[in-house]
């Protein structure tokens, strides 16, 4: 993972834990570079006539990471800015699809922001197991983030324009 060379590919990928603006900034960029904006969860929703919370009710977690995968491979999408969800990380085969479609970018938050940001996890459709609190999905991704990403960005105390200025200044579109 490098944060200090500029970065040249067909897409930009933003990885990152629920909370962490993904979507947000995926839409910035979007709109500054003028690229197609894809977000995985919309694309699940979609394709599943479902929202998150009840695809991920009906399914184990390892069901519903299974359901994410196979969309997320199904991505052709060269030239777009994709928003994923934040357990895609979980599946290798998902993650290499993405690498090949493009730049992943790690929007990385603390989890005491992300406390801050994230009011409920089951109605945002987080993948998270009872009794496991918001820090332990962080533990437990940090190292599947820090293993595919490309560029890392430090997005705990950045505004969502400050976000997207960082990533246009190391990615070149």
């Amino acid at each position: 993972m490098s944060s200090e060379s500029t970065i040249s590919k067909k897409s930009l990928v933003l990885v990152g834990m629920p909370g962490s603006g993904k979507t947000t900034v995926g839409k910035l960029l979007s709109e500054q570079t003028g690229l197609p904006f894809l977000d995985t969860d919309a694309l699940i929703e979609a394709g599943e006539s479902k929202r998150l919370t009840e695809i991920i009710s009906e399914h184990t977690a390892e069901g519903f990471r299974t359901i994410e995968s196979g969309y997320v491979q199904s991505i052709q999408s060269a030239g777009s800015i994709i928003s994923t969800g934040g357990s895609v990380c979980y599946s290798e085969e998902a993650m290499q699809h993405l690498s090949r479609l493009g730049t992943i970018v790690w929007l990385d938050v603390s989890p005491e922001m992300l406390e801050q940001r994230i009011s409920d996890t089951f109605d945002r459709g987080v993948l998270i197991e009872p009794g496991s609190s918001l820090t332990d999905l962080y533990s437990s991704r940090y190292p599947l983030y820090e293993k595919y990403a490309e560029l890392k960005i430090d997005a705990s105390l950045l505004t969502p324009p400050e976000v997207v200025s960082q990533i246009r200044q190391q990615w070149d579109f």
